[in-house]
């Protein structure tokens, strides 16, 4: 198997020391370019290097070093991305770190036993498949067959599947994604990072899209991660707004002839079903898809300034939480455990008494910045 260095232990052991990469280079007696060469993964020291390395930063060679993971055992990943951006190589990278580094916090998560996550059996986008299957969800959830989906009843069947959220502020614009999907093989978990700095309805659907992923998790390969995305946002849209909702609002819309006030029933379709309008838009298309029946589209740049102003008139997800204010590690946490019903802070206290840590890995498995991470470090001990 492939080595490489515990980029994680060794970027601690470097910010514990102060030690740059030009000053390792001094020490060792190679060039700075070597060491940055070690450092991002694109060579691997040395055997007499390697022992002078563990020796410069105290960290022997089961510290140092990784061998890479089998294949079977990689993190499986999924984004669920901001707007245009797209998928780089590094975002890949950087998600299977974590998903590493989550594995030794697997056995302090309190469950009695872990259970593989429910499987649908040959998942689809076909809209009979996924408008059944929903449609079943709703009734196990004893939901309204056409009515509003609580945030509640999401976040109460991530915890029926042992899914584990990890709530983070990203901020509105400042990342390639707004919701990430790490599954563990070995251990059958799951772990959802979901940005609240996002509006109140998107989050929304993004939750049910990363529920959708969960109960398909077969799709989270890279051969068929397209298939996976597709069949999650189906699954999303036709969960927060099923058939049985979308016939009615489709049979007014049509029989509506002035396109301002079709617009305006969309608005107030999604007003009442707490989701946003471009849900409500795309799944009155595909009922008209399924059906063959006709469908008047909306000016596309009208509907989008219109969109646009809705999620405006509504908060953020942590604007709501926190009332506009930047919380502390521990209010942060709090609220967190208590509206996600998320034990990842319960399971980190744990691994922390165990196993002491530094700030860079627990910023690593947060996905937050270096002084959130010591913040959040210094009150989960």
């Amino acid at each position: 198997m492939e080595r490489q260095l515990n980029q994680t232990l060794v970027e601690e052991a470097l910010a514990e020391k102060g030690f740059t990469q030009t000053s390792v280079a001094e020490a060792l007696g190679i060039t700075r370019a070597a060491v940055s060469k070690w450092f991002t993964g694109k060579s691997f020291p040395r055997p007499p290097e390697l022992l002078k390395l563990g020796k410069l930063l105290g960290l022997g060679y089961a510290q140092l070093v990784l061998k890479a993971a089998p294949s079977a055992s990689e993190p499986l990943i999924a984004f669920r991305k901001r707007a245009s951006t797209k998928t780089t190589v590094e975002h890949v990278t950087h998600a299977k770190e974590m998903g590493r580094l989550l594995a030794p916090v697997v056995k302090h998560l309190p469950f009695d036993q872990f259970l593989a996550p429910r499987r649908l059996k040959n998942p689809s986008t076909d809209y009979a498949y996924v408008q059944a299957w929903v449609a079943e969800l709703r009734k196990e959830l004893k939901l309204d067959p056409i009515g509003p989906l609580e945030f509640t009843a999401l976040i109460g069947k991530f915890k029926e599947l042992q899914a584990v959220l990890i709530p983070v502020m990203w901020g509105q614009k400042t990342r390639h994604e707004n919701a990430l999907h790490i599954y563990l093989p070995d251990s059958k978990t799951t772990w959802i990072y979901l940005n609240l700095d996002s509006y109140f309805h998107d989050f929304k659907f993004w939750m049910a899209h990363e529920l959708g992923h969960v109960l398909a998790v077969d799709l989270l390969k890279p051969e068929t991660m397209e298939q996976a995305e597709d069949f999650s946002d189906a699954f999303a849209g036709a969960l927060l707004f099923p058939e049985a909702a979308a016939k009615p609002v489709y049979e007014k819309y049509m029989t509506t002839r002035v396109s301002a006030l079709r617009l305006n029933l969309v608005i107030e379709t999604a007003r009442t079903h707490v989701i946003s309008p471009n849900t409500i838009y795309q799944e009155l298309a595909n009922y008209a898809r399924a059906y063959s029946l006709p469908f008047e589209p909306l000016v596309q740049g009208t509907f989008f300034a219109a969109v646009t102003a809705f999620n405006k008139s509504h908060p953020t997800i942590s604007a709501h939480l926190f009332k506009g204010e930047k919380p502390s590690a521990d209010h942060f946490m709090r609220i967190c455990a208590e509206v996600f019903k998320t034990p990842i802070f319960i399971a980190l206290t744990s691994y922390l008494k165990e196993t002491p840590q530094g700030d860079v890995l627990i910023g690593r498995i947060l996905d937050v910045p270096l002084a959130d991470a010591k913040e959040l470090r210094n009150a989960l001990v």
